[in-house]
Formats: C-alpha cells, sequence, structure tokens
C-alpha cells in the first residue's frame, strides 16, 4: 500500500505541474454510447504501458483489474490505477450537456461518452 501512495503522489505531483489546463472547444457535444444491461463506462488501468482505457464494464471486473495492479508492485501499473480513479471522479460531474474537449472520452453517467465537433 506503501508503494500505491507513492505512485499516487507521483502522479498528482506530475499532473498538477507539467499538464496545461485544457479548454472545452466551441461547437462540440458528447455523442453518447450506452453500456449494455449490468455494465457501466469505467475507466480501467492499463496493464502493458502508461495509462487507461475507458470500458463498459462491471464493478467487480474492474475491482479485480485494480487489485492485480496494486499486487503486481510496479509503479507504473499503480500510477494508472491513480489516474483511472481520478478520471472516474473527474467524470461524476459530465453531462451529455457539458462543454468538451474535441476527441476527448469520459463515463457520461453509466454510458461512454465522446466529445465531437457540433
Amino acid at each position: 500500500m506503501g508503494r500505491f501512495l507513492v505512485a499516487l503522489a507521483l502522479m498528482l505531483g506530475f499532473a498538477v505541474l507539467s499538464a496545461p489546463l485544457a479548454q472545452a472547444a466551441p461547437g462540440t457535444r458528447w455523442e453518447i454510447v450506452p453500456c449494455a444491461a449490468g455494465s457501466k463506462a469505467l475507466w480501467l488501468p492499463r496493464v502493458d504501458k502508461f495509462g487507461t482505457d475507458l470500458s463498459c464494464t462491471t464493478e467487480e471486473a474492474r475491482s479485480a483489474a485494480v487489485k492485480a495492479a496494486v499486487d503486481s508492485g510496479s509503479p507504473t501499473r499503480m500510477m494508472n490505477v491513480a489516474i483511472a480513479f481520478a478520471q472516474q471522479l473527474a467524470d461524476k460531474s459530465l453531462t451529455a450537456s457539458s462543454p468538451c474537449v474535441l476527441g476527448a472520452k469520459g463515463a457520461v453517467g453509466e454510458a461512454i461518452g465522446t466529445c465531437l465537433a457540433a
């Protein structure tokens, strides 16, 4: 768990100090694709490289992916977990009418949204 907290601190520090704030593009809209029954849009940590993926899956499958990443001891995979949780938290405020950045993906409610030109 200590390694996870270190990875989280590094990720947050990197994100705060290096990432420019994205600005919503005028004339954009969210294209919403619903998930199948029993699943919802969840951010998952990648296994083989840095980053996350948005997928229609179950909470149980996501929990298993998070556990596997944390148990791996890999700082990259643990950082991916922290990023996935941060993305999921940030997406809680998204609605179909929220402004967006062209090309962005997000969990809009329980569906997957992609920002497109209006």
